[in-house]
């Protein structure tokens, strides 16, 4: 009889461990509950009298075990749902529920050492008292630690370096049995669920600050270097283009004259090429700094004077759509810039192949694509500055900086194509 007691137990608690199994440890919870009580009546039935008390501490340290269980899971369910800001409310809220205490406090170690109190729970007065207990590295329990507190838990928060960076403090005002070894490592997990959380949450508000901060940083190096562009394309115009256009006409008027011989016009004529050609570039520097028809005639008409680059090497140029509208500076000279960018790309990477430019507004947003029939490339490998990588990343920080949105499309063999939407008013202008 014994041994048929020990294998229907054994097929009892081996059912149990097939249900840890499951993804569902509330599930498991129940299931252990309702095991555990069959266990106890099939035990009842089979054993003396004298060993029912025994079989009942048994079955009170399953329920404690299924307690210290459904405190973890649920909890680590709702901090990973929680803000940080309310996370430590809720794990001192469980805790002192578990253990029957009366608050607690959530103490945060600053930068400088000085901790500071972050949650509480509970009466404020006992708040106040809990908060000026001093945490080590291990959960301990302590005895009368001050005259209005009858007994304390430390529950110390640990980084992922090992680092103390905060504690979970839980007080009572009345005298009573501290938990035992089993309760205190399941609240020292409940902290470890929050310090993990905690933790995490610093990290990804520091990586949030630095990443705005080098948003920041890119935003004002663009606008500097669109500033000094311009600057540099404004003295080129007046200074330099000026004094060119003077030696031309000068040289122009010398050669028509009547004393002039034959062997000096001949000499002359590549003088004149040569500041005819001057003439040419010091506009074309002009045009790639500062476009003045980007400021005088907008979008459309700057990117037709780049595309003549494409009409001079013989390729097929085509505009699906070209709207006239004016947009804001900004936008107009991130689109313009990058227009600019991939004309460039695809006069150095492509020799032959039809380029199409779609240039329209669609709501609130401004779209610019460009898309070629040249080679293509594979978009999944490692942007290389050699091949023209560096410039999808600033085409693509462009457009992030103004709220826009980046997505490059390209397979080899079958052409690229690039496509930049960018609100045409600020947040704060639409909200106006």
């Amino acid at each position: 009889m014994q041994a048929a007691h020990r294998r229907h137990i054994g097929q009892v608690e081996a059912a149990v461990y097939a249900r840890w199994q499951m993804p569902d440890a509330v599930q498991f919870i129940s299931l252990r509950r309702r095991l555990t009580r069959q266990t106890l009546e099939v035990r009842m039935q089979h054993t003396p009298p004298d060993s029912v008390l025994a079989l009942r501490a048994d079955y009170r340290q399953a329920e404690s075990r299924a307690a210290r269980l459904r405190l973890l899971v649920e909890s680590g369910r709702t901090l990973n749902a929680l803000p940080a800001a309310e996370s430590g409310a809720l794990a001192l809220q469980r805790a002192c529920s578990f253990c029957a205490m009366d608050g607690g406090v959530l103490l945060l170690r600053h930068a400088d050492g000085s901790p500071s109190r972050s949650a509480g729970f509970g009466p404020a007065a006992l708040q106040q008292q809990l908060a000026t207990l001093p945490w080590q590295g291990a959960a301990q329990v302590v005895a009368a630690p001050l005259p209005d507190v009858a007994l304390a838990l430390c529950l110390p928060l640990h980084a992922a370096s090992g680092e103390v960076f905060g504690a979970l403090l839980l007080g009572n005002a009345s005298a009573m049995r501290g938990p035992d070894a089993e309760d205190l490592e399941a609240l020292q997990l409940l902290a470890t669920l929050l310090a993990g959380h905690l933790h995490n949450s610093q990290l990804l508000a520091a990586l949030r600050l630095r990443e705005r901060s080098m948003s920041e940083l890119v935003h004002q190096q663009m606008t500097a270097q669109e500033d000094e562009r311009a600057r540099v394309a404004y003295d080129l115009h007046d200074g330099l283009a000026q004094t060119l256009a003077g030696l031309h006409q000068h040289l122009q008027g010398f050669a028509q004259h009547r004393q002039l011989n034959d062997d000096l016009r001949a000499a002359l004529a590549p003088i004149l090429q040569l500041a005819q050609r001057s003439m040419g570039e010091t506009r074309q520097a002009i045009s790639g700094l500062r476009p003045t028809l980007l400021d005088d005639f907008g979008l459309a008409p700057a990117l037709d004077r780049e595309l003549d680059r494409l009409r001079g090497q013989g390729r097929q140029v085509q505009w699906l759509r070209r709207d006239p509208q004016r947009l804001r500076p900004a936008v107009e000279i991130a689109l313009f810039r990058i227009g600019q960018e991939a004309i460039n790309n695809i006069c150095k990477h492509t020799a032959s192949g039809a380029v199409s430019l779609d240039l329209h507004l669609d709501d609130d947003t401004a779209r610019l694509q460009v898309e070629d029939r040249g080679p293509g490339f594979a978009i999944t490998q490692k942007p290389d500055p050699g091949e023209g990588g560096m410039g999808l990343v600033a085409m693509r920080e462009r457009c992030l900086l103004l709220g826009g949105q980046f997505t490059c499309h390209s397979q080899p063999g079958q052409g690229t194509r690039l496509l930049a939407c960018i609100p045409r008013a600020l947040a704060d202008e639409e909200s106006a």
